[in-house]
């Protein structure tokens, strides 16, 4: 009897355990292939403090325009020639600081049903250098109708 009883708890453990993993794969995330455009610190020229998503040309090329205005910025890039029909950009600027040593830092971006979600942090926070910086990161990403939420 007593075998009967631990077979039954067991089932009923197994079988509560199988439907909560279930639910919790309706909200799944999948960890996005990232690649970088561009990251670093600009100096002499800056930008409104923001995250934005890229999803044309035109975007891209006002972006670019504004990044070399005081500096050749985009000099550094790995490509600028961005194909929008297969890909988004994902950039973020942060504010602009008395110091150099700060930064902004892409961590993830993670995709669920309903968004993309990208994990935005500050991993460096700055020195006693007396140049001011303006951290940005720019990363590129496959193209999604998804709205994108920044963290």
């Amino acid at each position: 009897m007593k075998n009967y009883l631990l077979l039954f708890f067991c089932s009923v453990f197994f079988i509560l355990n199988s439907c909560n993993d279930n639910e919790e794969n309706t909200d799944y995330k999948t960890s996005i292939n990232v690649q970088q455009i561009g990251k670093g610190d600009l100096v002499g020229n800056n930008i409104p403090q923001q995250n934005t998503v890229i999803t044309n040309s035109a975007q891209w090329n006002t972006l670019l325009s504004n990044l070399d205005a005081s500096n050749n910025i985009s000099g550094g890039f790995t490509e600028t020639n961005i194909d929008f029909n297969q890909f988004m950009i994902i950039a973020t600027f942060n504010q602009v600081f008395p110091n150099g040593g700060h930064s902004i830092d892409i961590i993830t971006v993670d995709e669920n049903p309903q968004s993309i979600v990208v994990d935005i942090e500050k991993l460096l926070t700055g020195n006693a250098t007396s140049v001011v910086t303006q951290p940005y990161h720019i990363v590129k990403i496959p193209k999604s109708t998804k709205p994108v939420l920044f963290q």
